[in-house]
């Protein structure tokens, strides 16, 4: 919050993936990953998925077409009851998909995990990450709710839903996508596309997932909410430097002072 007006969480956001740039980066970086998530079912025909925190499908979701068309298939997961009940109506009738009710974190049992009564995408392990949209709200803290849920590790879920290699996999925890990362074998799997949300992660955190990405031969594209990893070979190396360079171009337009930089 600054003068009273609400500048999104990009706006304290420590880590390091979260650069000044012009409010529509964001829808810039969008297309974008539309862009890489079409040439690759266009590439496969059949894309292997695996999305946590898949909420009811459709909000704030990049994969939302893609899975509703038919052409991709596996497994959606999604903890808190509401949102998974709306999940799976929405979905109805696509085949090839299953859905999990379980949360993902690095060990298997129960934990304790919040949800926003009247607003189901506010959902996490972090209350800390809840409340930091308190500014919202008139009582964000009293909407809280809590309930135990049973845990898994992502190479678990892999395994038991058949999704052993996923070509996609896509993550939005509200606070805890590295912590989901890092219960999946990724230098094993090798998914082509990873998308996560990096905004609610700590300068520590962000880097660690970005060295380890790297490390494993990944190119990532940002923008100050989300992070697009693409593995090597997936495309031709000039296609994936365009589809950089698109979003580096709008972020270098970032104007010096204005209410457009959320």
């Amino acid at each position: 919050m600054v003068d009273g007006v609400w500048r999104g969480i990009a706006s304290f956001s420590e880590s390091v993936f979260c650069l000044e740039e012009p409010y529509n980066t964001k829808a810039i970086f969008g297309r974008v990953v539309q862009r890489v998530l079409e040439l690759l079912t266009n590439q496969l025909g059949t894309v292997p998925f695996v999305q946590v925190g898949a909420n009811d499908g459709i909000s704030a979701d990049h994969i939302h077409s893609f899975v509703k068309s038919g052409a991709w298939t596996g497994v959606l997961v999604e903890p808190a009851p509401v949102p998974f009940a709306r999940l799976r109506e929405n979905y109805r009738g696509v085949e090839g998909l299953q859905f999990a009710p379980v949360a993902i974190s690095t060990s298997e049992g129960t934990l304790p995990f919040y949800f926003v009564e009247g607003d189901d995408g506010l959902s996490s392990f972090s209350l800390d990450t809840i409340l930091s949209h308190a500014p919202k709200y008139e009582d964000l803290r009293g909407m809280v709710r809590t309930l135990e849920v049973k845990t898994r590790t992502l190479d678990a879920v892999c395994e038991e839903y058949g999704v052993s290699s996923p070509a996609v996999v896509a993550v939005d925890t509200e606070g805890t996508d590295d912590i989901v990362l890092e219960s999946l074998s990724i230098e094993e799997r090798k998914p082509s596309v990873i998308l996560f949300e990096h905004c609610h992660l700590s300068a520590e955190r962000s880097a660690r997932l970005r060295d380890r990405l790297v490390d494993a031969g990944y190119r990532l594209i940002h923008d100050r909410h989300d992070a697009l990893a693409i593995a090597p070979g997936t495309f031709d190396e000039a296609q994936v430097d365009f589809l950089a360079d698109v979003v580096a171009v709008a972020r270098a337009n970032f104007p010096k002072a204005g209410l457009d930089t959320l």
